[in-house]
């Protein structure tokens, strides 16, 4: 059986950087390594950079959220969307995953773009009648 392959994303461009950081940790550290092969990925302002289990960085390919390593280029399956705040949470993220045709973890780029919003997100409910 082959392992699915999960970009664990975290940081981001906000203040939450180190809070998204050790939701990414925590997540990494709890998947099932029997069924996953988890890879962390950090959203910094000037890079995306993936690190492996020693600590070396390898830069992501935004073109197709790709990784080159040791000559090899690593595609992920599946994204565990772990960033607090911009971009992750008001859905530039889930609408760049959704152009490149990968899944990932939580609501789609509208429903985070709404709810990120408070003000937008309170008139839009309550104009639905509820």
């Amino acid at each position: 059986m082959n392992k699915i392959k999960v970009a664990i994303v975290c940081g981001g461009y906000s203040g939450e950087f180190e809070v998204s950081a050790g939701s990414g940790a925590v997540v990494f550290e709890s998947l099932n390594r029997a069924v996953f092969d988890p890879y962390l990925v950090f959203i910094h302002k000037d890079r995306w950079v993936m690190h492996d289990e020693k600590g070396a960085e390898y830069p992501v390919d935004k073109n197709d959220f790709s990784v080159q390593m040791g000559g090899k280029t690593l595609r992920f399956d599946a994204v565990f969307v772990a960033v607090h705040g911009v971009p992750g949470e008001d859905g530039k993220l889930q609408g760049y995953f959704d152009m490149l045709g990968i899944p990932y973890t939580s609501c789609n780029a509208a429903v985070s773009a709404i709810t990120f919003n408070k003000n937008f997100c309170k008139q839009s409910v309550s104009h639905t009648g509820t």
